[in-house]
């Protein structure tokens, strides 16, 4: 796999291991790179009966090897804007030889119609921008920019878009900050999605929720579930049981 590695990652990439799966991901040295939040989201989707997934702004594409490595038999379709990211998502892909398991769409998701046809998905997943337009400070790197804020897209045209590419009774999960929670709930019942699973996430067990799992459903009525927390460390550099467990499989 060295010379794989020589072929495949550039001078200004680092080829980083994702532990999940034995698989490798490449990244830029600076720049947008992935945090925990794609391991939560990841793991928090239900993949029982799906056969397609589809990863809504799926940057170097670390979500769609992750459900890859949850679940072999299921067919992922990455969409990313950005050029060169999703040229980075196509090679992660194929160092891990993923080729016939995760396809990646270099595309704008807010035209979906374009890219991907409708209802053909059982689950739509989304690690979207935590910052709406004209809130914090824009990252000076155009792929961070994008990635952080709503610069190419909008809370609205991302759920138009899971609508779009969900089959009946499929589901759409999300992670994101708690304080777009209720226009997540909103949106998502204006596009006819259903809100029936929630989960906050919590840094330490001592402080106040900072991110919110969602799964809304494409149906019309059904039970909704308040998850137990999530916490993510047991102290300062030290992940909690459950985190360690997604990670390596059983706690430790």
């Amino acid at each position: 796999m060295e010379q794989e590695a020589m072929r495949l990652v550039g001078g200004d990439e680092t080829l980083d291991d994702l532990i999940i799966g034995g698989f490798k991901l490449i990244q830029p040295r600076k720049g947008y790179r992935f945090s925990i939040d794609a391991v939560l989201l990841a793991h928090f989707a239900a993949l029982e009966k799906v056969k397609q997934a589809v990863d809504l702004g799926c940057g170097n594409g670390v979500i769609s090897l992750l459900l890859a490595a949850r679940s072999p038999n299921l067919k992922i379709t990455g969409i990313e804007i950005q050029e060169q990211m999703a040229e980075r998502a196509q090679r992660s892909v194929e160092y891990n030889r993923l080729l016939q398991q995760v396809q990646i769409v270099e595309g704008d998701f807010c035209q979906i119609d374009r890219h991907l046809p409708p209802g053909s998905a059982g689950l739509v997943i989304s690690n979207p921008p935590f910052y709406g337009r004209g809130q914090g400070r824009i990252s000076r790197d155009p792929e961070e920019a994008v990635a952080r804020h709503e610069t190419a897209m909008t809370l609205d045209a991302l759920v138009a878009a899971a609508y779009y590419l969900l089959s009946p009774g499929g589901s759409f999960c999300l992670i994101h900050r708690c304080e777009r929670l209720p226009d997540i709930i909103n949106c998502c019942m204006a596009h006819r999605l259903l809100p029936v699973r929630l989960r906050a996430v919590h840094s330490f067990q001592e402080q106040e929720a900072r991110l919110v799992l969602v799964e809304a459903q494409k149906r019309e009525q059904g039970p909704f579930k308040l998850l137990s927390p999530l916490i993510i460390y047991k102290r300062a550099g030290i992940y909690s049981k459950e985190v360690m467990s997604l990670y390596y499989g059983e706690e430790r």
